[in-house]
């Protein structure tokens, strides 16, 4: 879960919004504040979300080798080593799964991706993505899915030789007046029904890709 103190009365704000918007109404105050210093909780742990996101490499690495380790020494390791042994690759479990919900890769270059709505067939362009969603840019006229419309799209991540057939729901939808086309539009859908090896894939990308310097 994502949550934040209000700067405003210090209460606790709990969004998975709090992962892409700006700013949030707190449901105590009423207030519209910044979003910042998100932490994201867990039944083990509660970290900053920005330190979690920067050590996702690391603590996926860490727990390949305490599970290997574990697996090698199965056998002869007494019960109180199983039992450490089990809590922390629980707790990096815990952590690589909300790292993975809760985490957002910003794209600083050019990847597209095929938009089918109804009878209608449009190129977009990725502005980020997550294992839960995506947000998406049409630059071109055209038309385009209303709210809640729910749309198909084909999602080809560098380094694969095959597309990802993804079904998404569209959440929100603006159009960008201020230093940008007239008709460019930005729209966040969420994933549906989406299964566990293409939901690894986008995964795979994000943890590699969140280090390289095109992202």
């Amino acid at each position: 879960m994502l949550q934040m103190n209000c700067p405003k009365c210090d209460g606790l704000i709990k969004s998975p919004l709090l992962v892409e918007v700006r700013d949030i109404k707190c449901s105590q105050c009423q207030e519209t504040v910044e979003v910042k210093n998100v932490v994201v909780s867990t039944r083990n742990f509660s970290m900053q979300r920005s330190d979690l996101t920067n050590r996702v490499s690391h603590y996926k690495k860490l727990l390949r080798e305490i599970e290997k380790e574990m697996q090698n020494k199965e056998m002869d390791a007494p019960l109180n080593k199983k039992n450490s042994s089990d809590n922390l690759r629980s707790s990096l479990k815990d952590l690589l799964l909300a790292a993975r919900d809760n985490f957002r890769l910003n794209l600083s270059y050019d990847l597209y991706v095929q938009i089918n709505f109804e009878t209608h067939k449009r190129l977009a362009r990725l502005l980020n993505i997550s294992s839960t969603g995506a947000a998406i840019e049409f630059v071109d006229r055209g038309q385009v899915p209303g709210s809640n419309a729910v749309i198909k799209f084909q999602l080809l991540l560098p380094g694969y030789t095959e597309s990802l057939p993804l079904v998404a729901r569209v959440v929100w939808s603006r159009k960008l007046d201020q230093g940008a086309m007239p008709q460019s539009v930005n729209m966040g859908v969420q994933f549906k029904d989406l299964d566990e090896k293409s939901r690894s894939c986008i995964w795979d990308f994000i943890v590699e890709a969140e280090s390289s310097p095109q992202t």
